[in-house]
């Protein structure tokens, strides 16, 4: 998806940079998907599409962001913790134009970028904050960033939870967002990924927990108020019952992220709406068939009832 223009405009990556990968095509990997969360997919992908080739490369190149940031020489953006602590990139209500109380008549970038986006208010702070994130960490790429990691931390899983804990240091990248970036390059049964990154890190542990794998999660009676570790823990537990080989030969027999984009795209209602191969497209026949167990969680049966 995040190499096919047709789905992503101008940001869409050249598929041997990505399974290289290139520093370059990993960053802006990160950019397109921090916007991927509280919308459906569709609408997110619409944003990127609309954004054009120059502000694309602006907002996915971590040198370019920088020398916006050295050029406007803002106090307020000179370090992630300004930036997350005392810049107030916002929205006039109604509007949707950029603003902040700090420097109210500054053309800013990220003023630019808040409005290319098209989500909350302070997300134009979101690429600027990521490429900081590299320069504080004496890194040009996320390459450089897994380079240190294994020097630091000899153990794969330590070593994955290490990168999800520097990801995250960005801007609204979340553990969700920053598991869905390093699944994307480290999982071995997802298409483009990067074999270079699968070595050495426990690719196990990227699961990506959203919104609607919490409902599935709620729905089979997980209690309420657990943290994200322990529903990842949850479905890597529930991952070892589930032999993937079994399905189709070519799979890893454990995969956790696998089990958990299955949960995902069954409770995804819109998701299902889009795909030609969807059960919920044979009518109320399909749901006749389907086990008791999922079709009282379906969100297309009750749709179709």
């Amino acid at each position: 998806m995040f190499c096919d223009t047709e789905k992503v405009g101008a940001f869409a990556l050249r598929r041997e940079h990505l399974i290289a990968p290139s520093g370059a095509a990993l960053f802006r990997l990160l950019i397109m998907m921090t916007l991927f969360q509280r919308r459906q997919d569709a609408q997110v992908l619409r944003i990127l599409r609309g954004i054009g080739a120059k502000d694309a490369h602006e907002l996915g190149d971590a040198n370019a962001l920088l020398s916006l940031v050295d050029e406007r020489a803002c106090p307020w953006m000179a370090t992630t913790k300004l930036l997350h602590e005392e810049c107030d990139l916002g929205k006039v209500e109604h509007s949707g134009a950029a603003c902040c109380t700090k420097r109210p008549l500054t053309d800013c970038h990220l003023k630019r970028h808040t409005v290319l986006l098209k989500r909350y208010g302070d997300f134009g702070k979101a690429p600027t904050s990521a490429a900081l994130v590299l320069r504080e960490a004496g890194a040009d790429s996320f390459n450089e960033i897994k380079a240190q990691v294994f020097v630091q931390e000899p153990n794969p899983l330590e070593r994955s939870k290490r990168m999800i804990e520097v990801v995250s240091q960005a801007w609204r990248v979340s553990e969700k967002i920053a598991s869905m970036f390093l699944s994307a390059v480290t999982n071995p049964d997802l298409p483009g990924s990067a074999p270079s990154w699968s070595a050495g890190l426990d690719w196990t542990f990227f699961v990506v927990i959203d919104s609607n794998v919490d409902l599935f999660l709620k729905s089979i009676g997980l209690p309420a108020g657990l943290d994200y570790s322990s529903k990842r823990t949850f479905i890597r537990t529930l991952a070892h019952s589930i032999n993937l080989r079994r399905l189709r030969p070519e799979l890893h027999p454990y995969n956790p992220r696998l089990v958990q984009q299955a949960i995902y795209m069954f409770m995804s209602a819109s998701s299902r709406r889009l795909s030609a191969r969807d059960c919920s497209r044979s009518g109320g026949s399909a749901c006749r068939r389907c086990p008791r167990e999922m079709s009282e969680r379906c969100p297309v049966r009750v749709e179709l009832s």
